[in-house]
C-alpha cells in the first residue's frame, strides 16, 4: 500500500526543507522507541520507521522529485529495501550532529537502524572510584583553619608491576590490539552494533604473558594511606572540600578518582554562626545596665576583648564589633562579633538590697 509522506509528517506539499527537518524533529523526538511506554513498545517502534521512511524520501531532492511525479504510483522498492548509507546521513543532518544526538538519548539509534559502526566519541581510558569522607571539627578550627591527617584505605598503584597488571606484553588477539570489541544483535529495525572496550583485555588491546603475583593483573592494591588534607578558615558546617586524585586509583595506570570531604562543625559553647557572624549572648546585671560597665569576653583568637557598656543599655539590644566575627572563605576578612544583652533578674535579694529596690520602686 503506498504511503503519503507528506501525510505522515503532518506538512503540506510546499512545505521547504527547514519545515520537513522541523516536523520529522519533532515526531523522531515523540516516537523514539526509548521513550515508549511498556504497553506501546511495538505501535512506537513501527511508528518510528514510518515517519524515518517519510523523512528519508522528503529530505532528498532526488528522491522527493520523483514521488512528487508519480504520486501514489510511486515505485518504493528502490527506497524500502531497508535503510541506507545516505539516509544514515540525512538523519544524522536533522538533528545537527552526533554530539546533538547523545544529548537527546539517540546514541544507538543509527547503528540499530542502519547496522553502520559510527564513530567511537568515548575512550576506553580506566577511572577510579571516587570516595566520599565525612570529619567533624570545631568551631575555633574553622575559623582558623586546620591540617588534618585523614587515615583511609583505598585502592593504589601495585607497587610492584607499577599499575601495569604484569610484564612482557603482546597484542590481544580478541581486539586485535583495538581495545574495542563489538556485540551483534538482530532488532525491528535492523543489526544493533555495540562497541565495547574488549573484555579479554580490559580496553587496552594487548594482554601480559606473565600476570604480577602482588595485584593479580588488576594494576592496583588495596593500602592504609595516610592523607593531608587543609581545611581552609572560614569552613562552614556542611561544605565539601574536593581533593582532587586522592580517590581510589585506576585499573593499569588510568585517571584516580578524587576523594571529596564533608566537614562537620560542633556546636560552641559561646558562639552561634550566622554566616561569616558571631553571635554571643552577654549576661549583665540591672546595675551594670543603668551605670554603664566595662566586661571582659572571649574570642575564637585565643585572647579577650573589653567590650564597654553604655549607661541605659536595654535587655535584647545588640552592639556589633567590626571584624571580630569568624573568618570569611578564601579572604583575609572576617565578619562582625554580635554581643546580645541580656539583663540578669535575680531571683533572690537580701534584706538590704530589697530596700534599696523598693527605694528605687517610689522613686
Amino acid at each position: 500500500m503506498n504511503k503519503d509522506y507528506y501525510e505522515i509528517l503532518g506538512i503540506s506539499k510546499n512545505a521547504s526543507e527547514g519545515e520537513i527537518k522541523k516536523a520529522y524533529r519533532k515526531l523522531a523526538l515523540k516516537y523514539h522507541p526509548d521513550r515508549a511506554p511498556e504497553d506501546k513498545k511495538k505501535e512506537y517502534e513501527e511508528k518510528f520507521k514510518e515517519i524515518s521512511q517519510a523523512y528519508g524520501i522528503l529530505s532528498d531532492k532526488e528522491k522527493k522529485a520523483q514521488y512528487d511525479q508519480y504520486g501514489e504510483t510511486f515505485d518504493q522498492n528502490s527506497f524500502n529495501q531497508g535503510f541506507s548509507q545516505q539516509d544514515f546521513n540525512s538523519f544524522h543532518d536533522a538533528f545537527g550532529g552526533e554530539d546533538i544526538f547523545e544529548n537527546l538519548g539517540f546514541g544507538r539509534i543509527f547503528e540499530e537502524i542502519f547496522g553502520t559502526k559510527r564513530r567511537a566519541t568515548r575512550s576506553n581510558k580506566q577511572y577510579g572510584q571516587d570516595l566520599v569522607l565525612d570529619i567533624e571539627i570545631d568551631l575555633k578550627e574553622a575559623f582558623q583553619g586546620i591540617k588534618k591527617k585523614i587515615n583511609l584505605r583505598k585502592t593504589v598503584t601495585c607497587p610492584k608491576c607499577n599499575g601495569k597488571g604484569g610484564k612482557n606484553f603482546k597484542k590481544c588477539s580478541n581486539c586485535n590490539g583495538s581495545g574495542y570489541e563489538q556485540v551483534r544483535s538482530g532488532s525491528l529495525f535492523g543489526v544493533f552494533i555495540q562497541q565495547r572496550p574488549c573484555s579479554k583485555c580490559d580496553g587496552r588491546g594487548e594482554i601480559p604473558e606473565e600476570i604480577c603475583p602482588e595485584c593479580r593483573g588488576q594494576g592496583i592494591v588495596k593500602q592504609s594511606v595516610e592523607i593531608k588534607a587543609t581545611i581552609p578558615a572560614g569552613i562552614d558546617n556542611g561544605q565539601t572540600l574536593k581533593l582532587s586524585g586522592q580517590g581510589n586509583a585506576a585499573r593499569y595506570g588510568g585517571e584516580p578518582g578524587d576523594l571529596f570531604i564533608n566537614v562537620y562543625v560542633r556546636p560552641h559553647k559561646y558562639f552561634q554562626r550566622q554566616g561569616d557572624n558571631l553571635i554571643i549572648n552577654l549576661d549583665i546585671t540591672f546595675p551594670q545596665a543603668v551605670f554603664g560597665d566595662k566586661i571582659e569576653i572571649p574570642t575564637l583568637e585565643d585572647s579577650v576583648i573589653k567590650l564597654k557598656i553604655p549607661a541605659g543599655i536595654q535587655p535584647g539590644e545588640m552592639i556589633k564589633l567590626k571584624g571580630k566575627g569568624m573568618s570569611q572563605l578564601y579572604s583575609k576578612n572576617k565578619g562582625d562579633l554580635i554581643v546580645k544583652i541580656q539583663v540578669i533578674v535575680p531571683k533572690k535579694v537580701s534584706r538590704e538590697q530589697k530596700k534599696l529596690i523598693e527605694k528605687l520602686k517610689e522613686s
